[in-house]
């Protein structure tokens, strides 16, 4: 290997293309010379009227400059004194070889930019060009096309230098102002955020702001990811006393008071706690008697199980809140529970049959939190209840709130709703309407307000098992195998869906979404608008008894005769997890959150599969 420009090159010298490096003065000459001053050619040297370095050659006469760049043989003849020669630079020596290569590289740039021509600069070898090459290794550099500074120029001893620091990086977002800065780092996403975390501490501190972590938030709420502030001031009045609760009633938190940053990583992780991972079973045995060495085969996590006893019959129908799961049972009595502790909250008596169905305004009393002066006023919230006694209930329950305990809950019949010939065997209700269906194969529509019964739809020829409420639009699923879309305002059937191949038992409608389950073992996904089957889902033994989805997440919850609770997928169809052993007979009935897995059975129990644990979600809805 040889050195180029002082320093041993890895790449060979036919390969390399290099400026000659500035050769050393020699002080044998009268012009480098600091005792033989030249105060002539010093003032030649001097800087212009306007201030500014003489960097070009205009100071020397016309004439020929050596390639070095100092005056040559022509210039002392000039000046009529002799001089000894130059010491003779190493890159002189060359020769006609390396000199026509640098020459063409200047022309054709840089590295990255080959092929392409650098305007203004004609080829060493092109006719007409003015450029004088002599045998002697000298140029006539006064007379050449200046470079452009694209890829910067050979410079010499007599060239102004370039400040390194002018062509080094910038951190341009450490020097803005902080709101843009912000505003930059606000449309990128996650990954990117993520990046920018390991970049510096400056990058660090404006990446973990909160305002950019709540614009991430706000980008996942099409899949399903929501808070409820509301919360946060009712978690907040808890640890309060009486009399601080209503200075504080009305002390909704800002967003920006909210800890985004730590919101994101736990809804992150809870989302990954629902998944299964890659070559993990999908199917886990949560069994009390279920061998540990199983429970170890299955690498995805494991909900926390809690099993709820205390109805003295099966358990027919479930809702639940943030923070209460109501009951209602074969025993005749309609149950509340601590969704926390699995504490019985208050029993309700007014069925002379067995409860079936049954729903209510979820986490009434928080809505009403910031409603009412009175901090110990109670909070009035609605329910509705089916029985096999052929009647619908409307009660009013009430949250009466404790200090330091969960609020103390009771309720009374409002009214009683008459009008079906056979058990009432679903419910659903909004802000205007009340629906039930029944054994007598019709299905009533009730206003709310007013209790009065607004229109019967009749259509089946069997059982009418279970019904879905969306807008003015009602969905029916009956044993005799079809689903019929109903208008609540004209009562007219706007369609028929047919494609199971027995009885349906369970029917949800979300959106533009109906997804039913059949006695066929088989869940289906259907589009509302045009009646058109969009999936099929198989994997259950017997029937489906119940189940529930999420449009946003695409999370789908079943459960079924077979005395499994299986997770799906919405929108690829694909089973996701699978809990066996939850109970030890038919599941009647299964609901589901961001959090939670509820299901009942005709084993009497009520069980709680928490993915939660360890995990602030106390803001999540």
């Amino acid at each position: 290997m040889e050195a180029v420009d002082g320093a041993f090159a890895s790449v060979p010298r036919s390969f390399t293309v290099t400026r000659p490096p500035s050769p050393t003065p020699s002080f044998r000459t009268d012009t480098f010379s600091v005792v033989n001053w030249n105060s002539e050619l010093y003032n030649l040297m001097l800087p212009n009227a306007d201030g500014t370095p003489r960097c070009s050659m205009s100071f020397l006469p016309a004439g020929r400059r050596t390639v070095s760049g100092y005056p040559s043989a022509h210039w002392t003849r000039h000046n009529g004194s002799s001089v000894s020669p130059l010491k003779p630079s190493r890159s002189l020596t060359i020769g006609m070889g390396i000199l026509p290569r640098i020459w063409d590289a200047l022309r054709e740039g840089s590295p990255g930019k080959k092929g392409r021509r650098r305007p203004g600069l004609p080829a060493w070898r092109d006719a007409g060009t003015d450029l004088e090459y002599h045998s002697d290794g000298s140029v006539d550099y006064a007379n050449m096309l200046p470079l452009d500074g694209e890829e910067g120029e050979l410079i010499d001893d007599e060239a102004c230098f370039i400040d390194v620091r002018a062509i080094t990086g910038m951190d341009i977002l450490s020097h803005l102002p902080l709101e843009l800065s912000l505003e930059l780092l606000s449309y990128l996403d996650l990954s990117s955020i993520l990046a920018c975390l390991r970049v510096s501490r400056a990058w660090h501190q404006l990446a973990r702001d909160n305002s950019i972590w709540r614009v991430l938030f706000s980008h996942k709420e099409k899949d399903g990811w929501r808070i409820d502030l509301r919360r946060a001031h009712r978690l907040s009045t808890q640890s309060h006393s009486t009399a601080s609760l209503l200075a504080s009633r009305a002390m909704i938190p800002a967003p920006l008071e909210i800890k985004w940053y730590d919101l994101y990583r736990t809804r992150t992780e809870l989302d990954r706690r629902w998944s299964n991972y890659p070559s993990a079973g999908l199917s886990a045995d949560l069994s009390d008697d279920a061998i540990a060495g199983e429970k170890e085969v299955t690498k995805a996590w494991e909900p926390k199980v809690m099993r709820i006893s205390g109805h003295g019959d099966s358990v027919y129908c479930l809702e639940f809140d943030s923070s209460r799961i109501v009951t209602g049972s074969r025993d005749r009595t309609i149950k509340v529970w601590s969704l926390k502790s699995g504490r019985c909250l208050a029993t309700f008596s007014g069925h002379r049959g067995s409860v079936l169905c049954l729903k209510f305004d979820r986490d009434w009393d928080v809505a009403d939190d910031m409603q009412t002066d009175d901090p110990m006023q109670p909070r009035k919230g609605f329910l509705v209840s089916g029985s096999s006694d052929c009647s619908v209930c409307v009660w009013d329950l009430y949250a009466h709130p404790r200090e330091g305990d969960e609020p103390a809950i009771s309720a009374e019949v409002k009214a009683v709703l008459r009008g079906h010939s056979g058990g009432v065997l679903d419910l659903r209700i909004d802000s205007r309407w009340i629906v039930s269906c029944s054994k007598d194969a019709l299905i009533r529509v009730w206003d709310r307000e007013t209790l009065d019964l607004r229109c019967t739809l009749r259509g089946h020829e069997g059982p009418v098992n279970a019904v879905g409420l969306q807008g003015n639009r009602v969905v029916s699923a009956s044993g005799d195998g079809k689903m019929i879309l109903w208008d609540v305002v004209s009562g007219e059937r706007l369609r028929t869906f047919e494609g199971h191949d027995r009885g349906l038992a369970c029917i949800e409608f979300k959106e533009d979404l109906i997804v039913s389950g059949s006695n066929d073992c088989k869940i289906k996904v259907w589009d509302a608008n045009t009646g058109m089957c969009l999936r099929t889902l198989v994997g259950h033994d017997y029937l489906v008894r119940a189940l529930t989805f999420d449009p946003r997440s695409g999370r789908l919850v079943s459960g079924s005769y077979d005395k499994t609770v299986k997770v799906w997928d919405l929108h690829s169809g694909k089973l996701v997890r699978e809990f066996r052993g939850c109970h030890v007979s038919h599941i009647f009935d299964v609901k589901f959150d961001h959090c939670r897995i509820v299901s009942t059975s005709h084993d009497r129990k009520i069980v709680v599969l928490d993915f939660s644990e360890g995990l602030d979600t106390s803001l999540f809805v």
